[in-house]
């Protein structure tokens, strides 16, 4: 069985303590994070997986940000091989009674209605997260929402006034005419019932998506935002001063995607995923100690919020209260790993 080591170091730490502890809420509810198992998978070693339980999540979020009070809107992992009923089962069984939990069932084009249905019967199952990666297209860079959430579960969502938390394909992500144009029509006429959660910014990991598409996206009902994995402050810059920061919810993608030494360049209207680790830098005019991609993230939304000039009320909003209050998380359901309220 592979396991991931917690990878914190003295540089993490200085951040933390100088730059982010006086930021960071005492409560915190991770909008985007993932589990996956390897019993989900037909190879026993989870195809090299590191596994990512409730207790890694806890167990990171425990060195990331500590004395905080964790909640999370878990997600499923679309790992090549998953089997997605046992993937479901797993959380079921992982997350079954522990408070500040809520969770968007992973679907793909094949799944069932009915048992879509069936599963979303449980209270802490919220909504649906779909995954380009199982496009009917077989083409996960170039293809529309309905091509890998197809009608008939948009339709079932719609009935039933569900989440969605939606990672946009194409090229332009939510700059995309497809995209807005489809979005526009499933919000305000189609499925006007279904509740979006746009993941990492509205797919703007750069400043151009998210910069072209928020004149028509704020003017939408139901969406919403999560930031996860967004390391370049200036996406950050334009939802908060153009958009309505009540609809914008904390996300870090952990543990993958944001627990690593690096971040997500920006280049012109381009990115990429950049591992520190793994590119041999020389660092002759610097201390040459890169920092974990989620705390390049924590930094980014705060030097945004100085920009902006919110609030604190509107900072504790963007951590936990406007999704904790959107999801139906009450104040008083408690933490998912056990640390008690600060105000209580």
């Amino acid at each position: 069985m592979t396991e991931q080591a917690i990878d914190y170091r003295d540089c993490d730490r200085l951040i933390w303590e100088e730059e982010l502890a006086d930021f960071v809420p005492d409560r915190i509810l991770d909008a985007h994070i993932h589990c996956y198992w390897h019993s989900n998978h037909p190879d026993p070693a989870g195809g090299g997986r590191p596994e990512d339980t409730l207790e890694t999540l806890n167990s990171w979020a425990e060195v990331l940000y500590p004395g905080r009070r964790m909640q999370y809107l878990i997600l499923g992992t679309p790992y090549p091989g998953t089997d997605v009923a046992r993937h479901v089962e797993s959380v079921r069984q992982e997350i079954q009674g522990v408070p500040g939990i809520r969770h968007n069932r992973m679907v793909t084009p094949a799944c069932r209605l009915e048992d879509i249905q069936r599963d979303l019967q449980n209270p802490q199952f919220v909504g649906l997260k779909p995954y380009r990666s199982y496009s009917v297209t077989g083409d996960i860079a170039q293809c529309r929402i309905h091509e890998f959430l197809p009608h008939e579960q948009l339709e079932l969502a719609n009935q039933h006034g569900w989440w969605v938390t939606m990672h946009l394909s194409r090229f332009d992500g939510c700059a995309d005419k497809h995209n807005l144009d489809d979005l526009e029509e499933y919000t305000t006429r189609r499925y006007p019932n279904i509740r979006w959660i746009l993941a990492h910014c509205a797919r703007s990991f750069t400043y151009w998506p998210i910069r072209t598409a928020v004149e028509r996206l704020r003017d939408m009902p139901n969406i919403h935002y999560d930031t996860s994995a967004v390391t370049d402050i200036r996406p950050y810059v334009t939802l908060l001063t153009r958009e309505d920061p009540g609809r914008i919810f904390w996300g870090s993608d952990g543990v993958g995607a944001a627990f690593f030494h690096g971040h997500y360049a920006a280049l012109g209207r381009a990115w990429q995923h950049f591992d520190a680790d793994l590119a041999g830098l020389q660092f002759p005019h610097c201390d040459g100690r890169p920092i974990l991609s989620v705390y390049e993230q924590l930094m980014a939304l705060k030097f945004a919020v100085e920009v902006a000039g919110l609030s604190r009320e509107q900072v504790e909003g963007i951590f936990w209260k406007n999704a904790a209050t959107a999801l139906g998380i009450g104040e008083d359901e408690g933490g998912a790993n056990g640390v008690p309220d600060q105000a209580g």
